[in-house]
Order: C-alpha cells, then sequence, then structure tokens
C-alpha cells in the first residue's frame, strides 16, 4: 500500500480557528511526498452538539477534566470508571449552559460520543491511510486515544502517532507505557524533524524505532532517544489549513453547522526569552523548549498575506509565546507598510516603550495578550515577573489610548504571599478604574506540569499534590501513573496563606472595574490639550471634575506621560524654569498632583494616571513643553 497519512483534530479543540499543529504537519506530509487528509473531528462533534455546548468543553478550563471523560468512558468502558458516580456530582461542577443537567451529560457520554468515534473511524479508515497522527492539548487526549484504539481493533496495521502539549515529557511516555497496543509513537516537543524522518523511514519501509525525540516500544519498555527542539524556524513550513475550510465548507452546506472563521493561527517565533531569564512561577512551558527562537521578519510577513489571501481571513492570531524584542519594531513597520486591513492578536511583555504601542496599533495589532497577571509590585515579583505596578498601569494607559484590546488575568494564590499585597491593591484599582480590567476576576493559580511550582517544589514549600479531581473519573484504578499523565494538579504548601484572608476584598473591588466597563457609560479620566493650557477631566467616581493645568504644572504633567524620575523633570525644566525649579516648584507640583489623584507614585518614579483623549507620542509631549527644537527623551 502506497504510504497516505491522515492527521486528526479532536474534540475538544475549538471550532472557530484551524489547528496549527495539524496544519504544519499536514504540509509536512505532502511535501515528502505522502498525501494527506487533516481531519477536523471537532467540527463534526461540534454538527451534532450545537456550537454552544462544543464551545464550552473548548474554552471551560475548569471542564477538561469532564471533556475526556466523555472519550474515556469509551476507551476504558464506564463501568471501569465508575459512570454512574461521575453523573452524580456533574451538578458540582458548576457546569454553564447544558452541562448542568445530567441526562444531556449521560447522553453525549453514552450515546453521541461511541456513535461518533464509529462513524469517524470508518471515515477515516475509508481514507486507507498508513499512519494516522493526533495532535492533543489539554482536553483532546482521550478523544485521541479512543479513536486510535478503534481505529487499531479495525486494522492493526496502521501506524498510531501522537502529541502535542498533552503527550509531551513523562505524559507521553506514560501513555504509551500504559497503550503499547494503541500508540506506535508519541512525538515528544517541536517535531518538524522527527517527522521528516519518520516519513522518509515510512516511505522506504525502513524501521522507525530509534528517532530522536520520538518513542518506541520494544516489547518491554517505552524507549526514547532525546530530540532536540528545532533550532532554524524557516523549516517549519507555512500551515495547510484546506481541509479545515473545505470541511466547514461542507458542514455549512449541509445546512449542520454555521460559524465564522476567528482567526487564522501562524507563528513568528517559539520559546520564551523572558523565561530563558526568569521562568514565571506558574508558566508550564517545557524548559526543553523554553530557548528563543524567530523567523525572518520577512518571512513572517510573507506568511500572514499568503494565509490571509488564501483563506480570505483578516484577522490572525500568533501562536507565539512572546513578541519577539529583537524583531518586534522591524515587524510593526513592515505590517503598517503592507497597507492592508489585516487585524492581528500577540502575547507580549508590557516592556514595550510608547512608540511601539502606537506602532502596533498602525500594524493592525488590535489586540493583545499582556503578562500583566497583578498590579502589586511585591506578587509581580514574586512571580519573576520582572516588572512593577507603575509599569503596568504604564502600559495600560498607553494601551487605552491607543485603542489596542487587551486580555489579561489577575492572580493570587502564590505560596509566599502576604495578605497585605491584596488588600493594597483592592484599594489601589478604584485609581485605575478608567484603564481596561481584567477579563476575569481573581483567579488562583493552579500547579501545571513543567512550571516552577512543579520542578522545585521544594522551594515552594509543596507539601503534596496530586492531578486536579475532575481528572480522577478518566482511568481505572492501576492503569497509569496519575502523577506522570497530570498537567494540571492541586497541591498543599507550608507558604500558602489562608486565600479568604483577601479573596473577597479583591473581588469586589475588580468585580466593580469589569461591571464598570460593561455599563453604558464606562468611566473616564482623560487630558485633552488646548491653546495655553491643558484640560483634566475625572470621571471614575460618576459625578465629573475637572482642573486646568498651565504653565509649569501643565509642562510637568506632560512629562509624566511615562514613568519618571522627579530628579529626571528638574533636570529637563531647568533651562526654561530656572528660579522656579531651584525654588522648589517642581515637587510642589507634584505634591499638589499626588493629592488630587492626578499621578502615582511608586518607589523614585512618578506617572499620570489620566489619558489622552488622543494618543500623542512621547516626542509629541515633548515638542509640546520644550517646542520645536531638540527633544529630549525622558527616562526612568
Amino acid at each position: 500500500m502506497e504510504p497516505r497519512g491522515v492527521l486528526v483534530s479532536m474534540p475538544w479543540a475549538t471550532i472557530t480557528r484551524p489547528s496549527l499543529a495539524v496544519g504544519i504537519l499536514t504540509r509536512i506530509s505532502e511535501d515528502a511526498g505522502v498525501p494527506a487528509t487533516a481531519v477536523y473531528a471537532n467540527l463534526d462533534m461540534a454538527s451534532r452538539i450545537g456550537i454552544e455546548a462544543a464551545q464550552i468543553l473548548s474554552d471551560e478550563r475548569s471542564l477538561y477534566g469532564m471533556a475526556d471523560h466523555f472519550f474515556a468512558c469509551d476507551l476504558y468502558g464506564t463501568d471501569a470508571l465508575g459512570g454512574n458516580q461521575f453523573l452524580k456530582v456533574v451538578g458540582t461542577l458548576n457546569a454553564p449552559g447544558p452541562f448542568r443537567r445530567r441526562e444531556f451529560v449521560r447522553k453525549l457520554r453514552d450515546e453521541t460520543v461511541p456513535a461518533f468515534l464509529a462513524e469517524l473511524a470508518g471515515r477515516i479508515l475509508a481514507l486507507e491511510p498508513t499512519y494516522v497522527g493526533f495532535s492533543a492539548t489539554f482536553n483532546q487526549v482521550m478523544g485521541s486515544l479512543a479513536l486510535a484504539k478503534r481505529i487499531k481493533a479495525e486494522r492493526p496495521e496502521v501506524v498510531i502517532l501522537a502529541g502535542g502539549a498533552c503527550f509531551d515529557g513523562e505524559m507521553g511516555r506514560e501513555y504509551h507505557r500504559a497503550l503499547p497496543e494503541v500508540l506506535d509513537h508519541v512525538f515528544m516537543g517541536e517535531a518538524e524533524e522527527s517527522f521528516r524522518e519518520f516519513l522518509r523511514r515510512h516511505i522506504s519501509g525502513e524501521p522507525t524505532h530509534g528517532i530522536p525525540g520520538v518513542t518506541w516500544w520494544d516489547g518491554d519498555a517505552v524507549q526514547l532517544e532525546p530530540g532536540q527542539p528545532l533550532a532554524d524556524l524557516q523549516l517549519s513550513p507555512s500551515p495547510d489549513y484546506d481541509d479545515y475550510f473545505l470541511q466547514r465548507r461542507t458542514l455549512q452546506q449541509a445546512g449542520k453547522l454555521k460559524f465564522e472563521v476567528e482567526s487564522l493561527p501562524f507563528e513568528s517565533s517559539r520559546g520564551c526569552w523572558w523565561g530563558q531569564q526568569s521562568h514565571c512561577v506558574f508558566c508550564g512551558i517545557n524548559d526543553e523548549v523554553m530557548p528563543f527562537r524567530e523567523k525572518p521578519v520577512d518571512h513572517v510577513l510573507a506568511e500572514m498575506v499568503a494565509l490571509s489571501s488564501r483563506y480570505r481571513v483578516t484577522k490572525l492570531t500568533a501562536a507565539d509565546w512572546i513578541i519577539s524584542r529583537r524583531m518586534r519594531r522591524r515587524l510593526f513597520e513592515g505590517m503598517a507598510s503592507l497597507d492592508y486591513e489585516l487585524e492581528c492578536f500577540y502575547e507580549t511583555r508590557i516592556d514595550l516603550p510608547k512608540d511601539e504601542v502606537a506602532l502596533m496599533r498602525a500594524a493592525g495589532v488590535t489586540s493583545i495578550q499582556p503578562g500583566i497577571e497583578s498590579l502589586s509590585t511585591e506578587l509581580l515579583q514574586l512571580m519573576g515577573k520582572g516588572t512593577s505596578r507603575i509599569r503596568v498601569v504604564q502600559f495600560l494607559r498607553w494601551a487605552k489610548e491607543y485603542g489596542i484590546g487587551l486580555s489579561y488575568n489577575v492572580l493570587g494564590g502564590f505560596p509566599g504571599e502576604d495578605p497585605a499585597w491584596y488588600e493594597d491593591m483592592a484599594a489601589f484599582v478604584p485609581r485605575v478604574v478608567h484603564l481596561q480590567p481584567p477579563e476575569y476576576n481573581l483567579g488562583f493559580v493552579e500547579m501545571h506540569r513543567f512550571s516552577p511550582i512543579f520542578e522545585r517544589r521544594e522551594a515552594f514549600g509543596v507539601t503534596g499534590y496530586e492531578i486536579r479531581p475532575d481528572y480522577l473519573f478518566n482511568f481505572p484504578e492501576g492503569v497509569v501513573d496519575l502523577d506522570k499523565v497530570g498537567y494540571f494538579f492541586n497541591y498543599t504548601s507550608s507558604k500558602l496563606v489562608d486565600r479568604a484572608k483577601y479573596a473577597d476584598r479583591v473581588r469586589k473591588a475588580l468585580g466593580s472595574w469589569i461591571a464598570a466597563h460593561k455599563a453604558a457609560e464606562p468611566p473616564t479620566f482623560e487630558y485633552r490639550i488646548h491653546p495655553g493650557f491643558t484640560r483634566v477631566v475625572d470621571g471614575r467616581g460618576g459625578a465629573l471634575r475637572s482642573v486646568d493645568l498651565d504653565g509649569l504644572a501643565q509642562d510637568v504633567f506632560l512629562l509624566c506621560d511615562e514613568a519618571v524620575n522627579p530628579k529626571k523633570i528638574r533636570a529637563l525644566l531647568a533651562a526654561k524654569y530656572p528660579a522656579e525649579v531651584a525654588g522648589g516648584a517642581v515637587e510642589q507640583v507634584l505634591d499638589a498632583f499626588l493629592e488630587g489623584d492626578l499621578v502615582m507614585r511608586e518607589g523614585p518614579l512618578v506617572l499620570a494616571l489620566p489619558i489622552g483623549a488622543r494618543p500623542r507620542s512621547t516626542e509629541a509631549l515633548h515638542r509640546r513643553v520644550f517646542g520645536d527644537g531638540a527633544v529630549t527623551v525622558v527616562e526612568g
């Protein structure tokens, strides 16, 4: 039989965008001369149970265990997993929508999923594949294994491959050990080169054991030769999403599924340059793939244009864990120079200067996920974020000015935290209620595999940990080592404090902030520059109050657009206001601003709180202060 592949994206991957991993592997297989079909089984499942139910299991992290349970019962048998007991605890999971109803959950598990898997296995086998590959993230593992078991039962000679975030490291080795009759190979980490080598051997008929980064079963145990992350990202091809759009169109034309594609995933880098310096304590990135690598800017721009043109989608999502510090300016400039109405999403640190925030917006980056996580400097330091409250507020101000949407969280529950830090944060929130709030209220950090809390448990006072309870109904006793297959864990630590000491107050403050921005008239706090004066209008507390600034006060205020040391302000203004600066007028102005809540102070730095009614660059504000001569950039 001629080699042929099928690459599967199982439920519960989101249906509104294709899989980057499946798209890349499809392209590699085709380029190697092995025809490959990408099967988006998540679309098929959504057509059966409805978009709302499918998206709940895609998006609700607390339900990932339930999502896997539906398929685990097909893999191991409902009775072996205490299925009836599971139905009794469904109501305790606080699941939204139809998952509150026990009968809906039972029917999905006992009727819908088995029928779905039977039909899907038949459809895949009709393609006569010689290999079938699965890429699995947090809620796709049991679905992948259940389908793989059915395929093997029908056609044992089909080679089953697995990879993705939840088959990485110890997890993948343990799944292979427990299910050697189902899995032939598990690909660890980044798989471009190992997959190419597998295809070469698959075509030639050579044995496929011993490929670096790929497990194999020697009859007694799982074996693995260590692999390496991809050094040159240009060796990772542009993804092929043809089958995703074909299957979406087929289901739409049949009247079974109708939705808009949210965005197209692409990559411009891998790894995390910040994590190489300071691995955030909750971050579950495997150290083996942490080294930062990036594609050339021209390569990235060409890929973005080609994807948008081919699939007629104008929104793109960078799968990068963090945007490159070295290339981001050139990338933003290049995106802007394309002169297309493309929108793009990136993850970033908050260390961008204001001109890069402006460039980002001009480039079409309309939404980002900044690594904020807290408004407490002490907590940010404990997390390893390498930033502070005043820097967070600076970034929130600039993003608001330029109309960039933010998706960020506020986290708590860190070993070593002090409740007083949260009290201080809750008291501070009303001062920034005009800025964009977090997406959700206070959440507590989990222990994730590969995170420093997991890898360096003793340092964080961890006294015990176990797989998250919603996963306990997915494995018969003794079949797998739960500590080895888990990604999400609950844990105890001698360094954890009673969350009740701070949670209510923080949640009340954050809840009011979030609610205020859903109101018809969200709170505002802005300034407008007029001839000879600047007017600041404060609408944070409901009733408007305003103050006009001129002369020295106006200039000091405009120089506080960045977090700045008052010493720097004095040095900059000494030539323009020699007597006033010498007489301590700058300090008097700043004291008045602090009393009037126009600025915040942290350590040696001060920062304006209002945002510009329209965005102006740092240079433009300096020209307002110093005229059109040489511009001196304020530095912290």
